[in-house]
């Protein structure tokens, strides 16, 4: 009888061990996407394993990969610079929630590939991110926005099967087994791909292999994979894995960015009170700055 009990987590396992090792092949431009990726995941969650639990696994064993590649010596804002000029990739005014160039602005700087990414929602200037019943999505300012491609470049990664997760303004929910959720990922040059995620069900716009150019919309705004309300996740990356990639110092040019006000009302932490200024006009925002694209091409 134990051994029956064991089969359903021993499933669960392989399928998540399964899921994992497909993403890492992306390190060597190995694609098996679909259909099996997705059966691999569903299994797992289904066999009722915490997934979150082998999520956390791979983010650990990603940071070593990065490590060994990198040599201990990290990408920072003091050893790199972008090899492309990124706009901000939402049209008007939205607000740095999560996000910055060094550890306190950070909300993940233990995870190596997710040290430099950001959350933008969009807020009002009562400190609020949702007009209604918190339990609905289209509540939210940001949900349903557009998304729009950060500079010209290729899309290698598409994934847009997800539902939206549950939301009701407190707990952070993942209604599936990708803490991503729906996602586009854009190289734009050698070493330098982007990554945009938790995008709404079927709103995606672009397939892999589509040349993008910067401005073009290729996404609406959703809640799909992990998250608390909807918000847009956006990250540079080295590589295309969202696992064994180096997070990357984004600077950004042709925006502006102030003091959102009111913003201490939403969250406690330290915030940035202004854009840092890098040169050749480009800046890097950080968390409390209410953001907009000044220029689009």
């Amino acid at each position: 009888m134990r051994i029956l009990l064991m089969i359903p987590r021993m499933l669960g396992f392989l399928g998540v061990a399964w899921l994992t090792f497909v993403d890492w092949l992306g390190w060597f431009n190995i694609d098996l996407f679909p259909p099996i990726f997705n059966l691999a995941g569903l299994l797992a969650l289904f066999m009722f394993l915490d997934i979150s639990f082998w999520i956390s696994m791979a983010q650990i064993a990603g940071n070593w990969i990065a490590k060994i590649k990198y040599r201990g010596k990290m990408p920072s804002k003091d050893n790199y610079q972008c090899k492309v000029d990124y706009i901000l990739p939402f049209n008007g005014k939205w607000t740095v929630f999560n996000g910055g160039v060094d550890a306190g602005m950070s909300h993940s700087w233990n995870i190596i590939s997710q040290r430099y990414a950001y959350d933008f929602i969009i807020m009002d200037n009562k400190g609020k991110s949702l007009e209604g019943d918190p339990k609905a999505l289209q509540s939210y300012f940001c949900y349903g926005q557009d998304i729009i491609a950060p500079a010209d470049g290729v899309v290698v990664k598409v994934q847009s099967r997800h539902r939206d997760s549950r939301v009701n303004g407190v707990k952070i929910y993942n209604d599936t087994w990708d803490i991503r959720g729906n996602f586009v990922v854009i190289k734009h040059a050698e070493g330098e791909f982007s990554v945009c995620a938790h995008l709404l069900p079927r709103s995606i716009t672009v397939r892999k292999g589509d040349r993008v150019t910067q401005g073009q919309v290729i996404a609406k705004c959703g809640n799909s994979g992990n998250t608390s309300e909807p918000h847009l996740h956006f990250q540079l990356q080295s590589s295309k894995s969202f696992f064994v990639s180096s997070g990357l110092p984004i600077s950004f040019v042709g925006i502006t960015g102030e003091e959102k006000e009111n913003y201490g009302l939403a969250d406690s932490r330290g915030m940035q009170k202004e854009v840092i200024e890098v040169g050749e006009g480009r800046v890097y925002v950080g968390r409390g700055l209410e953001v907009m694209n000044t220029k689009i091409n």
